[in-house]
């Protein structure tokens, strides 16, 4: 994932061209919210702007149900986006543990849900399809080398 950077006004923000896939697996956590408010804020001097998320869905990671997220304020490396829009995102821990976004950490919602969901229960799923249909065949076997037939009331007689 691209780093945070706390660019000047000079400076524009370059993302680096690695798949989703990638950036997935180097992000500390992922998430599809809602910004719902940001304010404004410094840390150790430089200025920035602190979202608070609502969080619709946990994609990579453990949080609650609301989020803040620190990304960089005046500079082209910010994330701007509508507030109440459903966004996917992308994030990085700072090492004094709140999380960080920039603008190379926005996705749409729908690639990044299918990128961080796993198949659970594939070779399950099919062992139990298979046992049901043997099942069936089985009970059909039978059925048909009883010869019964079901006596139901107005059905032709064999």
């Amino acid at each position: 994932m691209s780093a945070l950077a706390l660019a000047g006004p000079a400076t524009a923000c370059v993302c680096a061209n690695e798949p989703l896939s990638q950036r997935f697996d180097e992000a500390d956590g992922a998430v599809v919210g809602r910004v719902v408010a940001e304010r404004e804020g410094t840390v150790k001097g430089a200025a920035v702007t602190l979202l608070t998320v609502d969080v619709d869905q946990h994609v990579k990671g453990d949080f609650g149900q609301t989020l803040e997220v620190r990304t960089p304020s005046g500079s082209d490396c910010d994330v701007d986006v509508p507030q109440n829009k459903a966004i996917g995102l992308l994030l990085a821990r700072a090492p004094d543990g709140a999380w960080l976004a920039s603008a190379c950490s926005v996705v749409a919602p729908g690639p990044l849900v299918a990128e961080g969901g796993k198949p659970r229960g594939a070779a399950i799923k099919v062992l139990v399809g298979i046992v049901i249909l043997a099942l069936v065949l089985l009970w059909a076997l039978v059925r048909l080398r009883k010869g019964t037939r079901p006596d139901l009331p107005g059905a032709p007689q064999p």
